[in-house]
């Protein structure tokens, strides 16, 4: 696996927990900051409210795991623009084929197509690097914003759903599938 991801805008690298090299605030300063955001605390499975402790467990605890590849998004000037993660989901034979995508973007950097490029690079590090054969996004039906991500990086709608009593939307990408952007119904984003 490639751990760190370079778009033309972009690095993707795991969170860390001491400043990189040539800035001040480590992630997790970073990511409790973005996660004081109202639309990440709805849009996400993020604890409310957010403590520096969740963000230090996040970095330390839960974005290393086994059952998890996950990225913070680093601009040219240092900043954490977000972060995305899949977890990786076994078949049978316990290798893992199948990932979900999560993905939240800090507000300052938002509808500049940040997210849809670091899609982008993880779904193709996914496919090749991982070895996944297919990749499953879902959001709050309210989270247009992601709806609208997941089309731009090609995934196909599935549907409608409920989960925990909430709308969500639905999404799928193949291995083979075209990468082309996508319209979704207009429902889906």
């Amino acid at each position: 696996m490639t751990t760190t991801l370079r778009t033309a805008r972009l690095i993707l690298r795991v969170p860390c927990v001491q400043p990189e090299a040539g800035t001040d605030r480590s992630d997790v300063d970073a990511i409790f900051q973005a996660c004081q955001d109202r639309d990440i605390q709805r849009f996400t499975l993020v604890p409310v409210p957010y403590t520096r402790a969740d963000a230090e467990h996040f970095v330390t605890v839960v974005a290393p795991s086994p059952g998890s590849v996950t990225r913070v998004m680093i601009t040219p000037d240092g900043e954490l623009a977000g972060c995305i993660g899949i977890d990786l989901r076994d078949d049978p034979d316990g290798l893992p084929t199948v990932g979900s995508v999560g993905y939240w973007t800090a507000p300052g950097f938002r509808g500049r197509g940040y997210m849809t490029e670091a899609l982008r690079a993880v779904v193709d590090d996914a496919f090749t690097d991982l070895g996944l054969r297919k990749l499953r996004w879902s959001a709050l039906a309210e989270n247009q914003a992601s709806a609208r991500v997941a089309a731009r990086a090609g995934f196909r709608f599935t549907g409608p759903a409920v989960e925990r009593g909430e709308q969500i939307l639905t999404a799928e990408l193949d291995v083979d599938d075209d990468r082309a952007p996508r319209r979704w119904p207009a429902s889906g984003g």
